[in-house]
């Protein structure tokens, strides 16, 4: 039920497949150049080549052979830390950031893949099969995440696949290095506020989602700062990765809607 809810929320929140739209326009960049033609009016200017237009005082616009078929990776780093939320699960949200990408993708007739990168390895096929948006997101809600974990090098195993738009989703508590990736890669980093900032003080128990050792933590304005300084860093440290490297990348949490970050992102 919770599958059928989700799926329908986001088809009605597409409004005017604007996200769709915003993920075609990466179609038939980096293809084989055929030749040059002149411009046509009504076309679109950015395809005039200006440098060669120039030359021959001349409007020319360069063909190609075929236009390249967009490829969509998803790809969610599992963690037992995604098992958590106040307002609703970490998890939930990544259905729905799921359920609103691959609406939108196959709309457009892109092909999508869905990965899920962990102990436990979950790859579903490249498709362009709309039903499969409702695999994703049951297998997404259903899975196990307590005790699972990722490492580097479920983020280098990234390269193995055929070069795509790449969209990693995850709540990257701990440093990660996403520089290497050849793929056109978008992070989107899922997160409760309450993870961030929590509320309560004194005396409480804290389960590793990792590992499910137990310990008896006392909530003070200390314990507090040092944990909003230690998820901060880490932050900081990702942000300051993607903005060199020219990543997008985006925070979303559990108490928001996705679709306005997630156009924000592929604007």
């Amino acid at each position: 039920m919770k599958t059928n809810a989700i799926i329908i929320k986001t088809k009605k929140r597409i409004f005017g497949n604007l996200l769709g739209r915003n993920l075609s326009k990466f179609k038939g960049s980096g293809l084989d150049f055929k030749e040059f033609r002149e411009y046509v009016y009504g076309e679109d200017s950015k395809k005039i080549d200006w440098k060669v237009s120039a030359k021959i005082n001349k409007p020319l616009v360069k063909e190609y052979d075929e236009e390249r078929e967009l490829r969509i990776i998803i790809a969610v780093l599992k963690s037992g830390t995604l098992y958590f939320g106040s307002r609703k699960l970490k998890t939930e949200l990544i259905a729905e950031i799921i359920a609103t990408l691959g609406i939108a993708a196959l709309e457009e007739d892109n092909k999508i893949e869905c990965l899920f990168l962990g102990k436990n390895k979950k790859i579903f096929k490249p498709t362009k099969n709309k039903k499969s948006v409702y695999s994703f997101v049951e297998y997404t809600l259903k899975t196990e995440y307590l005790e699972e974990d990722y490492t580097q090098k479920d983020i280098d195993f990234l390269n193995s696949f055929k070069k795509s738009l790449l969209f990693i989703i995850g709540d990257f508590l701990k440093p990660v290095e996403i520089n290497t990736l050849k793929h056109e890669t978008y992070i989107i980093n899922v997160r409760d506020r309450f993870e961030e900032d929590p509320k309560f003080k004194g005396y409480t128990e804290i389960v590793d989602p990792v590992n499910l050792n137990s310990i008896n933590v006392n909530f003070t304005n200390s314990t507090v700062k040092k944990l909003k300084k230690h998820i901060n860093k880490i932050d900081k440290a990702l942000i300051t990765q993607c903005k060199k490297h020219k990543i997008p990348y985006t925070k979303i949490y559990t108490d928001e809607e996705p679709i306005h970050k997630l156009i924000k992102l592929v604007r």
